[in-house]
């Protein structure tokens, strides 16, 4: 008599799950960091933009105050702040509550008008080039 195979063995099943279960813990950090590094990215641009836009205005105006321009209030992620003032300005993106970005390594984005840029609240021996990638 001859027997047939079907299907698989619980040891063959559990080995599969076992090789998922690795996989997926190494990778999902990975993923995650990838994702963080896109948004950082999303809003070092926004804030170049918004630079720019507080430049444009002041050249246009032709007074010594920044204020009147029009700027963004940041995106899903990030909420930027202008400090405006005679002749200089600071935006501050800063991380928002409860956001996928809250307890990110870099903390919170600064550029000001001489082209600055900096961050707040990062994690110890991070360097702006770091959390810019420029």
């Amino acid at each position: 008599m001859r027997r047939s195979n079907r299907g698989f063995t619980l040891i063959e099943i559990m080995i599969v799950i076992a090789i998922i279960g690795i996989v997926i813990t190494i990778g999902y950090p990975s993923l995650t960091e990838y994702v963080k590094k896109g948004r950082r990215a999303e809003v070092a641009g926004l804030l170049s933009e918004q630079a720019q836009i507080l430049e444009r205005f002041y050249s246009n105006s032709k007074t010594s105050v920044y204020t009147g321009a029009t700027l963004s209030a940041g995106n899903d992620y990030y909420t930027i702040v202008p400090t405006l003032a005679d002749q200089t300005f600071k935006l501050t993106a800063t991380r928002k509550v409860g956001s996928a970005m809250a307890t990110d390594k870099c903390g919170d984005f600064t550029i000001t008008n001489t082209g600055a840029r900096g961050m707040e609240n990062a994690a110890a021996g991070l360097t702006t080039k770091d959390c810019w990638g420029r």
